[in-house]
């Protein structure tokens, strides 16, 4: 990815079109990754994510993006948020959304684990992460959420590769341990 550096910290260069495209490529392949996990048909798709993050990101101060590295963290993040809160409405819409709920007949089959709830339970894990060990949480992140890999994020955080490996590691078993223990499994 070119340096955004200068667009990062400059409100005028927006205007460059060399410089959106490219940043619009890379937010467009955050996007893909991000909706590879998400089921098909819904109402949102990745130009829909790109322009809803788009709009979050402008609101979050852009001009005090130093670098890459923040710019990532937050198209990451706002992304991660609204596929939460898309979750969210499809679970309030199932759960009849205000409606008066109707008993069923003890008969009647009910549908295992939603897709949404497993969503969402990854979501606040990920907050809990966030607030223990958060370089594990933002390799989460930037892994799961940005497909970026540990060349790309080591780069990023300025530490090893090495370290991010074992940081990503430590990371899939804590949030491993806390998806079962908060399921009851």
């Amino acid at each position: 990815m070119p340096d955004y550096t200068r667009w990062l910290n400059d409100a005028e260069s927006t205007r460059d079109k060399e410089v959106f495209a490219g940043l619009y490529a890379e937010l467009r392949r955050i996007a893909r990754s991000k909706m590879a996990g998400e089921r098909q048909g819904g109402t949102l798709d990745t130009h829909g994510l790109i322009h809803e993050a788009w709009l979050k990101l402008e609101k979050s101060a852009p001009e005090q993006w130093r670098d890459r590295k923040q710019f990532y963290a937050a198209a990451s993040e706002a992304m991660r948020r609204i596929l939460v809160d898309a979750a969210r409405r499809r679970l309030a819409a199932k759960r009849g959304g205000g409606e008066e709920a109707i008993p069923l007949d003890d008969e009647l089959p009910v549908a295992a684990t939603m897709e949404d709830d497993r969503l969402l339970d990854v979501h606040e894990a990920l907050d809990r992460l966030e607030a223990e060990f958060p370089m594990d949480a933002q390799i989460v992140k930037l892994r799961f959420f940005s497909g970026l890999g540990n060349e790309e994020i080591a780069t990023l955080l300025e530490v090893s590769e090495r370290t991010v490996e074992r940081h990503w590691k430590l990371a899939k078993l804590w949030l491993y341990r806390e998806l079962n223990e908060s399921n009851g499994e």
